[in-house]
């Protein structure tokens, strides 16, 4: 390799490097972190909530809440607020890790008396449950975030602990290795083990754009 074929090569590396180092540090200590630092810095919730694959889910989910008269919705993983402007929901309580994504949806919706905005808090696993007991829990675009094992057993069980009725998730049900702030699992395996009073009733694949997640609709034995 030539001299200066060489330094392009260690000029790129350390770029590299140095851009690796910042994500890293970036998701230091967790997922958590990572989305609360992602808000502060004025980033948002993602694709997935913005343009076409917003629509599409807000069409099916939409129509799910009033064919099955849907009363009162809760979201584990509301974001900044950009999907729910799609959506049309009679009750609607949001949860999201990110004390700075809270704030925004509090803001963005303060004159609309049908929403309100909770800080999910990962270390309680099921102390407020009963606060935000309703007929639909949604978990949209969020299971890959969860990539430490015990955050995402938590928030399994408050999603469907949350719900009297039906669960509705939209999400990539593969298993993957952990990539900084996205790791794919397997969920479905996990539901049937571990909750077995809700069972998959739908699985719906219908991909907008380029988002390739599907729907998971689960329903309680008891509703």
């Amino acid at each position: 390799m030539k001299r200066n074929e060489f330094r392009k090569w260690l000029t790129r590396k350390i770029i590299l490097n140095k851009n690796a180092k910042k994500v890293r540090n970036l998701f230091f200590p967790g997922s958590a972190s990572y989305w609360e630092k992602r808000y502060q810095k004025n980033g948002n919730s993602g694709n997935g909530s913005y343009g076409r694959n917003a629509d599409y889910k807000a069409s099916f989910i939409n129509n799910f809440v009033s064919k099955n008269d849907i009363q009162k919705i809760i979201e584990f993983g509301c974001g900044d607020g950009n999907q729910l402007k799609h959506f049309q929901f009679p009750s609607y309580a949001g949860l999201d890790v990110s004390a700075t994504a809270i704030e925004k949806c509090r803001q963005v919706f303060k004159a609309d008396s049908t929403k309100r905005f909770f800080l999910y808090d990962q270390k309680d696993l099921l102390g407020s449950v009963k606060l935000y007991r309703a007929d639909l829990a949604l978990s949209l675009d969020v299971i890959f975030h969860l990539v430490e094992d015990e955050v995402f057993e938590a928030y399994m069980f408050r999603l469907f602990k949350s719900s009297s009725g039906y669960v509705i998730i939209y999400a990539w049900d593969v298993e993957g290795e952990k990539k900084f702030h996205v790791r794919h699992r397997c969920f479905t395996k996990w539901i049937q083990k571990n909750i077995p009073e809700f069972r998959l009733q739908e699985r719906i694949s219908c991909h907008p754009g380029d988002n390739f997640c599907d729907f998971f609709i689960y329903k309680s034995g008891q509703a």
